[in-house]
């Protein structure tokens, strides 16, 4: 391996740094950034977590070398021999400021974030991997493969070939809440991403021991505070309602949202109950709780 993972850390980070679509120029506000500095994680490609992942979500769900041979058909490599890297983006402070003001449909920062999610990912994707393959690192980013696609699971409904969330469990960088956001150190208002590389670099220490340990609902059964901010009641103290969840997204994309969305490639967002909740900006357990809910 010719990089170390301070040197992928930091030219991940630079690399978002220098995105000229990394700003809210769909909104005029071009001199301003959509995303934080992203956080970075690393798993083995062995890990047993994405063996588990195949068996509970479904047989379509890729393993870390089946992600890889899509690209690289010709190359016989296995779990063992990859590292898997993640990382995820917070939304900026003044998003969340204007999202948590937001209530039946979200603020029109995060209805461009998430619309622009796409365009900024792929850029990020094509230049990282660009910068692996110069130091003869065979990369595979899961967002640029034409394969990758939504599917139905048997057991959780809606679902697909890979999760960047459950890869971000994977490397350390946080655990699911009662809405399934992913709950990090940065808090619950992410997107992520996830690159494959050839070589082994040792994977980050999971800081937690339990899939949602770093919920506060699940760590002691109170709080709640995303079931009273989603706006169609698709979380309750069972989970995620998926299908409503999606539902709502659609009726935002074709009729309720603003021409920003409506009118436009935009992929629809909601993310009310990534805000105005506990663990928007960090861990629970580690904040204030005092006047934290509505």
């Amino acid at each position: 391996m010719k990089m170390t993972k301070a040197n992928i850390r930091d030219m991940i980070i630079e690399t978002a740094d220098h995105s000229n679509l990394n700003n809210f120029k769909a909104i005029d506000l071009p001199e301003e950034a959509m995303w934080n500095p992203p956080i970075v994680g690393f798993a083995a490609g062995d890990d047993d977590y994405f063996k588990f992942f195949k068996h509970d979500i479904g047989a379509f769900y890729w393993l870390p070398s089946e992600a890889f041979h899509l690209k690289y058909k010709d190359k016989s490599v296995k779990d063992k021999d990859l590292t898997v890297i993640s990382f995820g983006f917070s939304q900026t402070k003044e998003t969340k400021k204007a999202q948590n003001r937001a209530k039946e449909i979200p603020s029109l920062r995060w209805f461009a974030s998430r619309g622009e999610w796409e365009a900024f990912i792929y850029d990020m994707c094509e230049k990282v991997i660009s910068e692996f393959e110069k130091k003869g690192i065979p990369a595979v980013a899961i967002d640029l493969l034409p394969e990758w696609s939504r599917m139905t699971s048997t057991k959780h409904g809606i679902a697909s070939k890979w999760s960047h969330r459950h890869t971000a469990f994977v490397a350390g960088l946080g655990t699911f809440g009662l809405s399934d956001g992913l709950i990090t150190k940065q808090g619950k208002a992410m997107r992520f991403c996830t690159i494959i590389i050839e070589g082994n670099l040792p994977a980050d220490i999971r800081p937690y021991k339990k899939y949602n340990e770093w919920c506060k609902f699940y760590a002691d059964g109170t709080c709640g505070a995303c079931m009273y901010r989603c706006p169609v009641h698709a979380i309750t103290k069972e989970g995620h309602d998926k299908n409503t969840c999606s539902e709502y997204l659609q009726l935002l994309k074709n009729e309720k949202g603003p021409d920003l969305v409506t009118k436009s490639h935009y992929v629809s967002g909601c993310g009310l109950c990534q805000s105005k909740i506990p663990c928007q900006d960090g861990i629970p357990m580690t904040i204030d709780f005092t006047n934290k809910r509505d």
